[in-house]
């Protein structure tokens, strides 16, 4: 899928616990300290929420770690409530711990939301995500 311009889309395929370690390195690199958590109710999400809170609360860093958001994908075929929800996250980094298949509905509404293009940094957290010919765009 071609990349848009400006937003980033980091894929790894280790565990969870790996990729988060491999992500703060990377927000600590280029000075990325706000972020914000988004998840859905995929399997493993709670541990994922608790592991950010590890790294964050054990670092010297002075991170700003702007919530979680947990989003419930059933019953809103349009995406309406997942568009408003997109767009109350204040943090221009977004940590997404979540199922391919909901990838997918989460940056249709965040292109939607205009929340996909430059300015905004998605990484995406799970270990069902590599291994595909093709990713969401």
């Amino acid at each position: 899928a071609p990349q848009e311009k400006g937003s980033t889309f980091l894929q790894l395929g280790s565990s969870t616990e790996q990729q988060l370690q491999v992500i703060f390195e990377v927000l600590e690199e280029y000075d990325w300290t706000a972020f914000a958590v988004v998840t859905t109710l995929f399997p493993g999400y709670e541990d994922f929420v608790d592991y950010v809170e590890v790294l964050t609360d054990s670092s010297f860093i002075g991170w700003e770690h702007r919530g979680v958001l947990t989003l419930n994908l059933t019953d809103d075929p349009e995406g309406t409530r997942l568009r408003r929800q997109l767009r109350e996250v204040s943090a221009q980094i977004r940590l997404l711990y979540c199922s391919r298949e909901e990838a997918e509905a989460i940056f249709r509404a965040a292109r939607e939301a205009g929340l996909a293009g430059p300015g905004y940094i998605w990484f995406v957290v799970g270990t069902n995500l590599g291994g595909s010919d093709q990713l969401p765009e």
